[in-house]
Formats: C-alpha cells, structure tokens, sequence
C-alpha cells in the first residue's frame, strides 16, 4: 500500500464518519416534511448543515496533500541516506590509500549536504504552498460565511414583510365577516 492510497483511506474514513450526520439531516427532514407538510424550513436547515460540512472537507483535502507532499519528502531523504550509507560501505570497502578515502568521504559528504539542502527547500516549499492554500481557505470560508448571513438578513426581512401582509390580510378578511 503506498502513501497516497493510505491517505486516500484516511479521507474516505473522515468523509464515511461525516455521511451518517448528512444522512441523518435527510431522514429527520424527510419525517418532519411527514409532520408538518412543509419543506422549506427543513431544506434551509438541511443546506446550513451542508454548508458547515462543506469547508471542513476542503481543509480535509488541503491536509491530505500537504500530508502527502510531506511523506514523499521523507521518502526522498530516506532513499538519499541509504545511498549514502550504500556508498560510504563501497567507499570503505574498496579504498585502501587513506588519503583518497578522505577525499573520497568528503565528497560523499559534500554530495549529501547539498541534498539535505536541497530537500530543505523541498519542505519549506511545500509549508509555503499548504500556508497559500488554507490562507485562501479561510477567505473564502470567510466570504461564504458573510454572503449567507446577509442572504439570510434579507430572507428573514422578507419572511417578517410576509407575515405582516398575511396578518394585515387575515384581519381584513376577519372584519369583512
């Protein structure tokens, strides 16, 4: 099993323990539409819960990959250290002037340390990229935030508009009678 069907499994698991809560919102809406002949309140209730759901799945994508970008890393420099301890044991093995096993081990050594550097950017790149990347998430999650409470300002003025028409019309109706 490699890293990236290992963390493909860790998401499943995440989105399989969030889908009996969804599941769930749809059964109790299917038997309170059942009770009271409306479904609209239910819907809304329905949606909010979607959308609560819906930025913890994006955080969930964005730490998988960061994850998965990490563990590739990590593999990089556990393949760069086998080779340099594959490579100091050839080193020892066949070189028997001291001097050229001194030269020989610098440049191993030399060899290594540029790689080590080199994966070093490898990982902050990648904090960079994740840092980007639920920077963005949380603007977004913010602005999605502020358009559905505005969304629902609005919806409820009209609902409270509504209702005083439906009152002011029951009236009339019940003076006329």
């Amino acid at each position: 099993m490699n890293t990236r069907q290992m963390y493909d499994q860790w998401f499943e698991m995440n989105r399989a323990a969030i889908d009996p809560f969804m599941r769930w919102n749809e059964i109790a809406l299917q038997a309170a539409e059942r009770m009271a002949g409306s479904r609209q309140m239910y819907d809304q209730w329905f949606e909010m819960s979607r959308m609560a759901v819906d930025p913890l799945m994006r955080w969930n994508e964005i730490a998988l990959q960061a994850a998965e970008r990490v563990a590739k890393c990590n593999l990089a420099i556990a393949q760069d250290c086998l080779e340099m301890g594959t490579r100091q044991i050839q080193l020892n093995c066949e070189t028997r002037d001291p001097e050229k096993w001194k030269d020989g081990e610098k440049k191993l050594i030399s060899d290594f340390g540029q790689k080590i550097a080199d994966h070093a950017a490898d990982y902050l790149k990648v904090a960079k990229e994740t840092q980007d990347a639920l920077n963005e998430w949380a603007s977004q999650a913010a602005k999605e935030t502020a358009e559905r409470a505005a969304r629902a300002a609005e919806s409820a003025v009209r609902a409270g508009e509504e209702a005083k028409t439906a009152a002011g019309a029951g009236a009339q109706r019940g003076a006329k009678a």
